[in-house]
């Protein structure tokens, strides 16, 4: 999840991030798609060019500059093929889809945050990309959990363009001085922020602002104490909410946590304002870049804590996927998958995502970046139990998240407690998936 914030410097995984999908959009898309499609805009001539046309959200330089250039490099090497680009803002690429949808002109190839994917295969608007498989990917290529997030109802839907998830950075200066290890648990998580909060400076910084990135940072405390997204009433969830609502209230993590992006929070942290963060990977080109600043600091990650010793962490994985929209232009469906197949291959995708600061979800080519940029490795090992946030609740995942990121703000804001907050959720989310 990468959500913007700020100079819109850091998406996924995640910007990883994630808006909910109106109505209008559902219904026109399921309009569209019981017409037999034709949705997607293209721009084909009887001299065998086709233009394909493209729409995503990347706002930052380097990673406008590394999509244009292999976008440039498979122009010259398909010189039939001209692809055609269009970058919108991160919060305004589901209502211009909308709009798209209306006059019919969505184009061929959209890029979505992940948990968005569901939402769009449901009004069947998407191309279903399994029989372009094969002979080319099989399931096994692919990391367990970014697999997930490729599925609707069992079938295939779209691409990762890349992953990433959440994990631990702490300021290797402050522990060193304070005689501390990075926590492993929840109870030395709580401990050592306390410990750690000096003058202008936090223990702990999270990010739990009104929208998907609270939910995101939530869920690695739900989900490592075996909690579910249907069932936040339960007691694991308690004990979750219960932990950030512990370290805003004994006053080592910040209330501006209500307000801050994840790119506020690794501002917070490598500005020396907090001793320990949650966040991705993608921050870290920022934050190497900051130790060379006045307010750098040196910095290691580690796994995310965890309940209980021996317990294993489950984060929630961020990111951006390929879809191709339904046309009924099949040689436009088929050259962009050819697009699609040749930015998934090992020397394109390791360009592309070492440019976005994400890891391959494809094992192998992940291995090959893994060997260069080692500080990775936490996040990538992560992948074997993190989780795709629709894989249990499908395209009803956004306003189930709205709920939970409500009641994270009213607990943490101390308007309602932790039980009451959860409680109210709940009832909101038992209506969304009985609807």
């Amino acid at each position: 999840m990468r959500i913007l914030a700020r100079t819109q410097r850091a998406a996924a995984p995640r910007r990883s991030p994630f808006f909910l999908v109106g109505a209008v959009l559902f219904a026109l898309l399921a309009l569209l798609s019981a017409c037999g499609g034709g949705a997607a805009s293209t721009q084909s001539s009887s001299n065998g060019k086709i233009t394909i046309t493209e729409m995503d959200y990347w706002s930052v330089p380097s990673q406008g500059a590394t999509l244009a250039s292999l976008f440039k490099q498979y122009e010259q090497l398909h010189p039939t093929i001209t692809i055609q680009r269009t970058a919108v803002p991160f919060d305004s690429l589901l209502p211009k889809a909308d709009q798209e949808a209306a006059s019919h002109t969505l184009p061929n190839l959209l890029a979505l945050d992940n948990p968005d994917v569901a939402a769009f295969a449901s009004t069947g608007a998407l191309t279903q990309l399994d029989s372009y498989m094969q002979g080319h990917f099989s399931d096994s290529d692919f990391y367990a959990g970014p697999l997930q997030t490729m599925k609707y109802q069992g079938k295939t839907y779209s691409f990762p363009v890349g992953n990433n998830d959440l994990a631990l950075y702490y300021n290797i200066k402050t522990f060193k001085d304070a005689g501390l290890t990075p926590p492993t648990t929840w109870a030395q998580l709580i401990a050592e922020a306390k410990q750690l909060t000096k003058g202008n400076t936090y223990g702990f910084a999270f990010s739990a602002p009104a929208n998907e990135q609270a939910t995101f940072q939530f869920e690695p405390f739900l989900w490592s104490n075996q909690g579910d997204l249907s069932k936040v009433d339960s007691q694991q969830s308690l004990q979750a909410l219960q932990v950030l609502t512990t370290m805003i209230q004994n006053g080592s993590a910040s209330k501006g946590a209500l307000n801050w992006g994840q790119p506020d929070v690794a501002t917070q942290f490598g500005e020396g304002h907090a001793a320990m963060m949650e966040n991705g990977p993608w921050e870290i080109p920022y934050l190497e870049q900051q130790v060379n600043l006045k307010f750098g600091v040196d910095f290691g990650v580690v796994p995310f804590p965890v309940p209980q010793a021996g317990d294993q962490p489950s984060v929630p994985l961020g990111g951006e996927a390929w879809t191709i929209p339904v046309s009924s232009d099949s040689a436009a469906v088929q050259a962009t998958w050819d697009l699609v197949n040749w930015l998934e291959q090992p020397t394109q995708l390791l360009k592309l995502d070492t440019g976005f600061g994400y890891i391959p979800a494809i094992k192998s080519t992940a291995q090959q970046l893994l060997q260069t940029q080692t500080q990775l490795q936490v996040f990538a090992d992560e992948f074997n139990t993190a989780k795709a946030r629709t894989a249990v609740l499908g395209a009803k995942y956004p306003k189930v998240s709205q709920a939970i990121w409500t009641a994270e703000q009213a607990a943490l804001s101390g308007s309602q407690s932790p039980q009451a907050a959860l409680t109210q959720a709940q009832q909101q989310i038992t209506t969304i998936l009985n609807s």
